[in-house]
């Protein structure tokens, strides 16, 4: 045998016997993995560069009097405007490819501009209206204009946050008791099936304060944002993932929370970003951290999961590259001299709508559209 087998066998049997010694340990609560430029050479990098290939800016209004709620296609954007003195009172209106004229698809409904979500898909709104009896939940078609009352709330109830699934087919509503908060609900409604199911809450409301959430595509787990009762440092946050089973959410996972975002990639595997501007990738079937990337302010998936849109803190730039395992490639920045607040992905993951603080801190909306 020569001295460089000789090496090569003699460094095989340390590696085996590491493992073994490692298998000996017991099993790790959470692995964190750091992605490293060696990793990423492995990786096809066939994909060539995001190029813009034009730039829409919206009309006036939407900028300075609308709320824009996101995509009700590829080519179309829906927003709400208040209509005359009475707060609680909005008007829809769709603004289509050129991004030009908008006409209107609602005259008129009441509700909580708070809690007024499109689902991803574009066809529905969920809304959240008040009343002298409580709190009522409805679903809105933005096809014909059919309301449907999914829930209603007594006055001891509120409803502090209500979201869509990615797949567009559950509308997650989290419902607090005034008086008890261990008898707090998370209410799920299945927009298949048209049905609802409530799932309790107890097991993990006595300590911290459930103030919003995510739910899976296929309706079985839940991100929640978790606000502390007690803590030294004031705002800090946690993320807390849970399985629905039976009638109750049991914890799976919990770590210090940004507060800010956190997004679904597939039935086990979610991002969120760390109160450092860490964005980590957590796996449920085995536990696994790993970091994305470091400094992000804010960041938006597509809907298809394999392209990200997102910002660094002290830059006024937004980057966009695609999202491969726990690597980001082909990152390009792709606008200067703005601040997103809020970013969405069209439909067919083509256009990025963005909303944003421009170095004159002027507002500014519009549409980047690529190659």
């Amino acid at each position: 045998m020569t001295n460089k087998n000789f090496i090569v066998w003699s460094g095989t049997l340390s590696l085996l016997l590491s493992l073994l010694s490692g298998c000996s340990s017991g099993p790790q609560t959470e692995t964190i993995i750091i992605s490293s430029k060696e990793e990423i050479n492995y990786v096809d990098q066939t994909t060539s560069p995001f190029q813009v290939k034009k730039i829409y800016r919206l009309p006036l209004e939407y900028t300075s009097s609308g709320n824009l709620l996101g995509w009700s296609s590829f080519d179309s954007v829906v927003a709400s405007f208040k209509t005359g003195s009475i707060p609680e009172r909005f008007q829809l209106k769709r603004l289509t490819y050129p991004f030009e004229q908008s006409h209107q698809i609602v005259s008129e409904i009441t509700m909580d501009e708070g809690q007024m979500i499109l689902s991803p898909n574009g066809k529905h709104l969920g809304v959240r209206s008040e009343s002298i009896t409580g709190e009522s939940l409805k679903v809105l078609s933005l096809e014909d204009g059919k309301e449907t009352e999914i829930a209603k709330f007594s006055n001891q109830i509120y409803v502090q946050d209500i979201s869509w699934s990615t797949n567009s087919r559950y509308l997650a509503y989290l419902a607090i008791d005034r008086s008890d908060r261990e008898k707090s609900s998370l209410g799920l409604y299945d927009m298949e099936s048209r049905t609802s199911k409530i799932y309790e809450l107890k097991d993990f409301a006595r300590e911290d304060t459930p103030i919003s959430v995510h739910v899976s595509d296929d309706g079985r787990g839940v991100l929640f944002t978790m606000f502390p009762e007690h803590n030294d440092r004031s705002g800090t946050r946690s993320i807390l993932l849970g399985e629905m089973k039976d009638n109750k959410v049991e914890k799976q996972f919990t770590r210090e929370f940004g507060g800010k975002q956190n997004a679904w990639i597939s039935n086990d595997q979610f991002v969120f970003l760390g109160y450092d501007g860490t964005l980590y990738e957590y796996d449920r079937r085995n536990g696994a951290l790993s970091v994305i990337l470091e400094r992000v302010s804010t960041f938006r998936l597509s809907h298809d999961t394999k392209r990200i849109a997102y910002s660094l803190y002290d830059e006024n730039i937004i980057y966009v590259g695609k999202l491969q395992g726990r690597n980001v490639l082909s990152s390009e920045p792709v606008y200067h001299g703005i601040v997103p607040t809020n970013m969405s992905w069209s439909l067919d993951n083509k256009k990025l709508l963005i909303q944003g603080q421009s170095d004159s801190t002027e507002g500014q909306s519009f549409i980047l559209e690529f190659e």
